[in-house]
């Protein structure tokens, strides 16, 4: 599919978000402690590609599961547009336990040195892609496009 079609989706998804973001205010207001909970596994719903290059998993952290309704929104939309992907949400804790599991002692005593909990995020997220392959995509990260047409057969894809 040509440029134009990615820009006006991208726009079109874009303003409906925002538009769902300006809801939720009155919903929060209204509901103030509902949150939902983002799952730590989410198998993909359709059948993935047996020869793909990047494995089709989508990680993401975050301090909580618990999220305001557009983080949720946001999530549901997310699977909606890589159905054919495994989805992966690492808590803030099971970050900690994945690098006791799968790094070195010095990049363990790295990790719980950093204060910051995105400094952290960042670290974990080099080695879970490093030892797993896929695709990480901060919370708040809205796909515009099927994530298996952006990857297509690539090696390694890196959007701004």
């Amino acid at each position: 599919m040509n440029n134009t079609a990615k820009v006006i989706a991208n726009r079109l998804i874009r303003l409906t978000g925002n538009l769902f973001k300006m809801l939720s205010y009155p919903f929060h207001w209204v509901f103030p402690k509902l949150r939902f909970t983002i799952p730590a596994y989410s198998p993909a719903k359709l059948k993935m590609r047996a020869n793909a290059t990047i494995p089709r998993t989508i990680w993401q952290t975050n301090f909580t599961d618990q999220a305001s309704l557009p983080v949720y929104l946001n999530y549901l939309f997310n699977r909606l547009m890589s159905l054919n992907c495994d989805y992966r949400y690492v808590s803030t804790e099971a970050r900690g336990e994945f690098l006791t599991e799968h790094a070195s002692p010095e990049v363990y005593d790295a990790y719980s040195r950093l204060t910051n909990g995105a400094a952290q995020a960042d670290l974990w997220r080099l080695l879970v892609l490093n030892t797993y392959g896929g695709v990480y995509m901060d919370i708040d990260a809205t796909l515009v496009w099927p994530l298996d047409k952006l990857l297509g057969d690539s090696q390694e894809l890196y959007i701004r």
